[in-house]
């Protein structure tokens, strides 16, 4: 009796079976991670369907926007990895339905309940004008209990991974800040809800190659040039960020932009200051500025050398410099040079390696006794060298600007003189200096107002003769007229006593 009541229960159970129209209940997902970082491969996860007559799940992932089978997995497992998947390249997304022993498919998971990968992508960026990192990430979302956090973790150098950052559950952006150049850094991101399910993303990576600010700006030389002070740098050619700023000030300390460029590739940047006045001293340095025009970097400072000259009553000249500022070597040589409207070349008249000489008396009675008609305008100016050594390849060298000094005229005139043929003050005649040539006249005349003697050259004297015969002993005038270098006439009249002993 047993077996024939098992015989109908079979039978009836195959026609119950054959007649079974209804579909299992719709599964729900519960997350949806990367599994294989490297290959793209994701792992779904499902909690069980409660129907009891489940036989399986069918996994669906949307292709080309299309929700499309891609496997079936027998029951009771809750999960499945899509080794097909390309979650290394975008987020994948699912949905789920489950099938029963005779085949009833459920529905999908709902059109607004399906479950997507996190895709993260690196960008190069900035904050502040500091480069940065920038993370950006789709949102985990359909989770029923919402997002909690999203926690980031980095690997520098294909080194561990360690947290970098933890942040609420409604971002999809960050900044790591402060990387440094030329360095590998991978990134994961992982989403924790509020009842602690997890989903992992895909690993990115990116290299540092910023755009390279000048490592080095370099003031070669501040010097006058036709009367005007250039200025000339050694830029780094290698920088990709090529914005400068020439900047001047007057006491060192207040700089003011004067000139601006932006080049790359170049090694050499000169500039003329026509507006500086070359008897005064400025203060030159070039700043290198990043995208946010802010200084990140400043060349040393560069400063003309002022002369200035001074003629005194003692027949000379004070001369008087600075220092050049500054070379990457001391101060090497210090050359003087004098010009002079008579002379045909710059007269070098002093030299020294001592960098402290910074003063200099040029006394001028040889000059003027060599040649009574010089002129009285001398000018002078200083060049100053670097020593050897510069790491830059470069000999600084600086040229001042030009000084004159103006003596006075300087007239001289005996009283009294004997022309007895001994060669000592046998001739009676002015000692000037500092005069001009042209205007100069001088008489000798007797005490009846006779001219014995006239003369419109300055190196000729009277020998105490007349028509060619000496004159008598006693007093005798003279008269002179001559031509300042600035144009005006002077004169000048007295008496001299010839005498024959």
């Amino acid at each position: 009796m047993r077996y024939v009541w098992l015989i109908i229960w079979i039978v009836v159970s195959k026609s119950l079976l054959a007649q079974d129209i209804w579909p299992p209940d719709v599964p729900k997902l519960d997350s949806v991670s990367v599994y294989d970082v490297n290959t793209g491969a994701t792992i779904i996860s499902w909690y069980p369907c409660d129907s009891a007559d489940v036989a399986g799940y069918r996994i669906y992932r949307s292709i080309n926007a299309l929700w499309q089978p891609i496997a079936n997995v027998p029951a009771p497992a809750t999960s499945y990895i899509d080794n097909g998947a390309s979650a290394n390249f975008h987020p994948e997304l699912y949905r789920i339905a489950a099938y029963d022993q005779v085949g009833n498919l459920s529905a999908m998971t709902p059109d607004n309940r399906y479950h997507q990968t996190i895709y993260v992508f690196p960008y190069q960026d900035s904050i502040n004008c500091h480069f940065a990192i920038r993370l950006n990430w789709n949102r985990y979302i359909n989770w029923e209990e919402g997002v909690k956090e999203y926690k980031i973790y980095v690997s520098e150098n294909f080194g561990p991974f360690v947290l970098l950052a933890t942040l609420p559950g409604n971002s999809n952006q960050y900044y790591h800040m402060d990387v440094n150049d030329n360095t590998s850094y991978c990134y994961q991101i992982r989403a924790i809800s509020n009842n602690n399910k997890t989903s992992t993303s895909n690993k990115t990576c990116f290299f540092t190659d910023f755009p390279n600010l000048p490592t080095f700006i370099y003031a070669d030389n501040a010097t006058v040039l036709n009367n005007k002070i250039q200025i000339s740098f050694t830029l780094d050619a290698n920088a990709t960020i090529c914005r400068y700023q020439l900047q001047r000030s007057a006491d060192g300390q207040n700089f003011q932009p004067i000139d601006f460029f932006a080049e790359c590739g170049s090694s050499r940047y000169t500039y003329t200051d026509a507006s500086a006045n070359v008897e005064k001293r400025y203060y030159y340095r070039l700043v290198a500025l990043d995208q946010c025009n802010q200084v990140r970097l400043s060349s040393n400072i560069a400063s003309n050398v002022v002369l200035q000259a001074t003629a005194t009553d003692e027949v000379q000249n004070i001369v008087q410099w600075n220092r050049y500022q500054t070379w990457q070597q001391p101060i090497d040589s210090v050359y003087l040079y004098r010009i002079r409207e008579d002379a045909p070349t710059h007269e070098l008249i002093y030299s020294s390696a001592i960098a402290y000489d910074t003063l200099r008396h040029d006394n001028l009675t040889q000059a003027v006794l060599q040649n009574p008609s010089i002129t009285n305008k001398f000018c002078y100016y200083v060049v100053q060298t670097e020593k050897n050594g510069n790491t830059f390849g470069m000999k600084g060298r600086s040229r001042s600007n030009t000084s004159c000094a103006f003596q006075a005229p300087r007239v001289f005139i005996p009283n009294t003189f004997t022309p007895n043929g001994d060669d000592i003050n046998n001739t009676f005649k002015p000692s000037i200096a500092f005069v001009e040539k042209e205007g100069y006249l001088f008489k000798i005349f007797d005490r009846w107002g006779s001219v014995v003697f006239e003369t419109t050259d300055p190196l000729k004297g009277w020998d105490g003769t007349q028509g060619g015969k000496v004159v008598p002993s006693g007093m005798y005038v003279y008269l002179l007229n001559y031509r300042t270098l600035d144009g005006s006439i002077k004169e000048r009249c007295g008496s001299v006593y010839v005498y024959f002993p």
